[in-house]
């Protein structure tokens, strides 16, 4: 599969447009469906399990689970890096993402999610929900081991949530 990475980037006009930072073939799998596919891929490509400082990624992807976009969302300080639906939204719908993953790491390891962990996943499965776009799963990813919400902490789609799908 190719893996584009994306930033966004403002317009002569004031506009936020997309901007390939780079693309990469990715020898693994054609399609992200569970957990451990977004965490390979977060591993292989980009690392996330030996950076210092946390990161916030996002994953866009159609209905079929294949990739549209890698965004790197936030980098932040060895306990917290900053993340707001606003960010994470305007770069799915630039990339015409069906479907979104958001990917993040701890570098004390310990995959387990945070207070804020928590608020900012709820956020965004609402915010997502209201504009047709699925959150799959947020991931965290810590060292050898990760937390997945989607299989931790299943949580039912509601009608907003399950966008043009219905």
């Amino acid at each position: 599969m190719q893996i584009y990475e994306y930033k966004t980037i403002l317009a002569g006009d004031g506009r936020n447009i997309l901007a390939r930072e780079r693309e990469q073939t990715y020898g693994g799998t054609e399609r992200i469906v569970s957990p451990q596919d977004t965490v390979q891929i977060m591993r292989d490509v980009f690392r996330l399990h030996e950076c210092a400082e946390e990161y916030v990624w996002l994953v866009c992807l159609d209905n079929g689970g294949k990739p549209a976009g890698f965004f790197e969302v936030s980098h932040g300080t060895c306990s917290y890096a900053p993340a707001q639906p606003r960010e994470i939204l305007v770069r799915a719908l630039l990339c015409g993402a069906s479907c979104i993953i958001l990917a993040h790491n701890h570098p004390g390891r310990d995959p387990a999610p945070s207070g804020e962990d928590r608020r900012l996943t709820e956020r965004i499965r609402k915010a997502s929900g209201l504009v047709g776009i699925r959150f799959l799963d947020h991931v965290i990813i810590g060292g050898s081991c990760f937390y997945s919400f989607r299989k931790e902490e299943p949580w039912e789609e509601t009608d907003e949530m399950k966008g043009e799908k219905q």
